[in-house]
């Protein structure tokens, strides 16, 4: 438990998520909701006015781009720590936001877990700096530059908890099998006779390897839609001819 709540700001221009936002923010202890606004201007007006310590940052904004917000902090000198959580993943937008000093990025559409390490970093951190001696050890230096960050249980031959080497196998040979250049995750499920939801997992997993690259929207009906491209063909072809896959 921390000595005071954590207070926070929700920048966000889209219903669906800053509900996702809200929602995963009261699952969280000690922390307290500033506000929540859709654009910039709005943003601005409350940090004039409140305290904030940690700000939950969309980068696309009713035609204004979140990262101004990013920019006034500098400007003031502002101790306030930012977590992009965005659509936006082009490496400019990447490499800005690193230059700035953004503390996290989370992609949409993100789990309640990475949020939760995201939110409870910046915690760390603050109580680190509150409670500093006049002469920092280097156990508290690590603490704030080097901050832990939850790993993904994997096996010995190196695929998180729940994947197998075969069904990876599968999964690469219905991607290498398809004409289209882009895919969704619905298009490989007759291929491999697997669930949405895993190859969904296979799917995440090959994108964070940096195999495939990801791509979302909100659908009609207000759900992330999903549509990938492959990277790495050579890679992909590797995990079929792994001795693990047969």
């Amino acid at each position: 438990m921390s000595d005071t709540p954590l207070h926070v700001l929700i920048v966000e221009d889209d219903p669906m998520v800053m509900r996702l936002n809200v929602e995963y923010l009261n699952r969280l202890d000690d922390v307290t909701l500033v506000a929540q606004c859709g654009d910039v201007p709005g943003a601005l007006d409350v940090l004039e006015r409140d305290d904030v310590d940690v700000i939950l940052l969309d980068v696309y904004l009713r035609g204004r781009n979140g990262l101004e917000i990013v920019r006034y902090l500098q400007r003031l000198g502002r101790d306030i720590d930012v977590i992009l959580i965005t659509a936006a993943s082009e490496t400019e937008t990447v490499r800005t936001a690193r230059r700035l000093g953004v503390r996290d990025y989370l992609v949409k559409p993100f789990e309640f877990e990475r949020f939760k390490a995201a939110v409870e970093a910046c915690r760390r951190v603050r109580a680190t700096l509150a409670h500093l001696p006049e002469q920092a050890a280097q156990r508290d230096l690590d603490r704030l530059f080097q901050p832990a960050r939850p790993r993904q249980a994997t096996r010995g031959d190196g695929l998180p908890k729940g994947l197998t080497a075969p069904s990876l196998a599968q999964i690469a040979q219905a991607i290498l099998a398809l004409d289209d250049e882009t895919f969704t995750t619905e298009s490989l499920m007759p291929a491999t006779g697997m669930s949405r939801v895993s190859v969904r997992k296979y799917l995440k997993h090959l994108t964070e390897r940096g195999v495939l690259g990801e791509s979302f929207h909100y659908g009609q009906v207000g759900r992330p839609s999903f549509t990938y491209r492959c990277l790495d063909v050579p890679a992909l072809r590797a995990f079929i001819d792994t001795p693990a896959s047969r």
